[in-house]
């Protein structure tokens, strides 16, 4: 078969790779299935090759797919893939919301968070400090309909304690998982029938951490990211969807 015509080879690349996550994060080709043969990829995307073989090697390194001698290429269950991938978790934004990962998401903030409010109000700095009120302040003049600009503020607001606890850990998960909070506080805002009793708390963990009351500033977290994942279930209530199922 002749090499199509190339369209650059890293563009190709790229298309190739974000088409196939796609096709496999939605379930189009589900886990223990076998992707289309190289021939018949090559003649659907109309690409060379080395971009296709270049695409599964990628892939694979994101633990989504394993190439098996005789068998072919197989899609991995979930439970390999490595969720916190930049590139996966900006995938996953291109599609439906995902309940069953962000119900994980939401599991992993409700050990993460209240832990990092409790250390920011021990080692915050004025700085720190600063950057909370910034964005509690955007989130309090937010319009209610505007969701994107609440969105932003609360992801900057839960972003600023993560980095004042001077847990490197903390600070980065922050940092990898920015898509992946945009998707749940976008679910959750949208959801949430109590957004002015979830602010009045958001100012209550600035005040305690502002006050270095660690035990304080730990419970109000915890109960914050009790409100999401309430609003969560509502939601999930409402399309029936599972999140009991694993991720």
């Amino acid at each position: 078969m002749a090499e199509p015509k190339q369209r650059g080879q890293g563009g190709a690349r790229e298309i190739v790779t974000s088409t196939l996550a796609r096709m496999i994060l939605s379930g189009e080709i589900a886990p223990g299935h076998r992707l289309p043969t190289e021939e018949a990829l090559q003649e659907r995307m109309e690409v060379s090759r080395t971009a296709l073989r270049e695409s599964v090697r990628m892939l694979a390194g994101k633990g989504l797919i394993e190439s098996r001698p005789r068998v072919g290429t197989i899609v991995l269950p979930p439970t390999r893939w490595n969720h916190l991938d930049g590139d996966i978790l900006a995938w996953r934004e291109s599609l439906p919301p995902d309940l069953v990962f962000i119900r994980s998401l939401t599991e992993a903030r409700q050990v993460i968070e209240p832990a990092a409010a409790e250390m920011a109000a021990a080692r915050a700095d004025g700085s720190d400090l600063g950057r909370m009120q910034e964005a509690y302040h955007r989130m309090c003049t937010a319009r209610g309909d505007d969701i994107d600009a609440t969105v932003s503020a609360d992801e900057a607001f839960h972003f600023a304690i993560l980095m004042a606890s001077k847990n490197e850990i903390f600070a980065n998960f922050g940092a990898v998982i920015g898509s992946a909070l945009r998707m749940s506080f976008r679910m959750t805002a949208e959801a949430s029938e109590n957004f002015a009793d979830s602010l009045d708390t958001h100012g209550e963990v600035l005040e305690a951490i502002r006050m270095r009351q660690g035990d304080t500033a730990r419970t109000l977290m915890a109960q914050l990211i009790d409100v999401a994942a309430r609003d969560l279930a509502r939601v999930a209530a409402k399309t029936g969807t599972d999140t009991a199922g694993a991720a």
